[in-house]
């Protein structure tokens, strides 16, 4: 009867600690990125690679007017603002290992689909 309870008691400790890490790599991942907003990714990458801050300034106004429009979320905002902070504290290789980390975590994610645009200049019917 000892055991049963020694191992039930295992048992619920092990689902504890394995729900609190799958939720912590869960919620510290970045977010998933809307497909018009992959290429920002890139574009910041570009920047912080190059070590250039003017690039990472044209990349920052940008996401700022998408995030304004309402075509960038806050929790996207929030994390390329994260990786420019590293840059504009001259952190640029934690910066380009965060920006690689965050273009790496967009793979197999889930995310809305485009609007197909019905409105487009090539010769296919519809």
């Amino acid at each position: 009867m000892m055991v049963t309870q020694h191992r039930q008691k295992l048992i619920v400790a092990a689902v504890l600690i394995l729900t609190a890490g799958v939720g912590w790599w869960w919620w510290s991942r970045p977010p998933a990125v809307e497909f018009d907003n992959l290429r920002y990714i890139q574009l910041l990458t570009t920047a912080i690679s190059s070590r250039n801050p003017e690039l990472v300034a044209k990349v920052e106004l940008a996401i700022h007017d998408r995030h304004r429009d309402g075509k960038m979320s806050d929790s996207e905002l929030g994390h390329f603002d994260k990786l420019i902070t590293l840059a504009r504290d001259d952190q640029w290789e934690a910066a380009d290992r965060a920006c690689f980390a965050f273009a790496e975590s967009q793979l197999s994610r889930s995310r809305h689909r485009p609007a197909e645009k019905k409105d487009h200049d090539h010769g296919h019917a519809h």
